[in-house]
């Protein structure tokens, strides 16, 4: 029940971005365009923003969710699909909400497809360094959050290896045998030798 009144919501809001900007879309739109009361909005979302986060969260990440032995090429040309099918609605969200508003929203579900598909081994089982590893996967899911963001607001129209170019170097990071080890941890075995 609580699944299908937000998605009704959800669903609604997406209607009504085709006739309003975002911020002027109200509450009282969305009540009186899903027959519902005040209080289910506010029982299920705290606003409008909110309900775009969940849109996110649901239409988005379940929509570029990958099999873990996917390759991240795969998954890019995925998510770029995903976009293509709902030009409208990302180019909307992008274009009316400050960038760093909706960077959490779309930078989270890219960090766990990276998490899940990457895990913490490298491809020769050999363990990565924790912190380094961290850093890595939020280095590139933000640089990842932020050049679809771009892709979205310019309106790029690159081919399926223009997209992969563009990430062959990322990649390549990902699927090296190790991170290269902390600049201490080398200074200290320089010393030692």
């Amino acid at each position: 029940m609580c699944y299908s009144t937000k998605r009704k919501i959800a669903d609604c809001v997406k209607e009504l971005m085709y006739h309003k900007e975002i911020r002027k879309i109200t509450i009282q739109d969305i009540m009186a365009a899903t027959n519902m009361s005040r209080q289910s909005f506010y029982y299920h979302f705290k606003d409008i923003y909110d309900v775009l986060e969940w849109i996110a969260i649901h239409d988005f990440a379940e929509a570029v969710n990958c099999d873990e032995n996917a390759g991240l090429e795969e998954w890019v040309l995925k998510l770029i699909q995903v976009i293509q099918r709902d030009k409208f609605f990302y180019d909307k969200i992008v274009r009316e909400i400050e960038w760093p508003k909706i960077l959490h929203s779309v930078k989270k579900p890219i960090e766990w497809q990276i998490k899940k598909m990457y895990k913490n081994y490298d491809r020769f089982g050999v363990k990565r360094y924790a912190k380094e590893w961290q850093f890595c996967v939020d280095f590139f899911s933000t640089s990842f959050s932020y050049y679809m963001l771009d892709y979205i607001y310019q309106r790029k129209h690159l081919s399926d290896e223009e997209i992969i170019k563009d990430f062959q170097f990322m990649i390549s990071i990902l699927n090296g045998s190790q991170l290269v080890a902390p600049v201490d941890y080398i200074g200290a075995n320089v010393a030692a030798s």
